[in-house]
């Protein structure tokens, strides 16, 4: 999974969604660490469409 930071608000809702705690908040960003096991659910939670799988 990857992030677009220049559309995510740092809502924080794919942090509480996530299953495996893969999600964090580091300063002012949110990133996706190696415990990530690419469920999707982070995908329909964001209000803004900043989450996708990387191809």
């Amino acid at each position: 999974m990857e992030i677009n930071h220049e559309e995510c608000g740092v809502c924080e809702d794919c942090i509480e969604v996530c299953p495996e705690g893969a999600i964090k908040k580091k300063g002012y960003k949110i990133v996706i660490t190696d415990d990530c096991t690419d469920c999707g659910e982070c995908i329909d939670i964001c209000p803004v469409g900043a989450i996708y799988k990387e191809e």
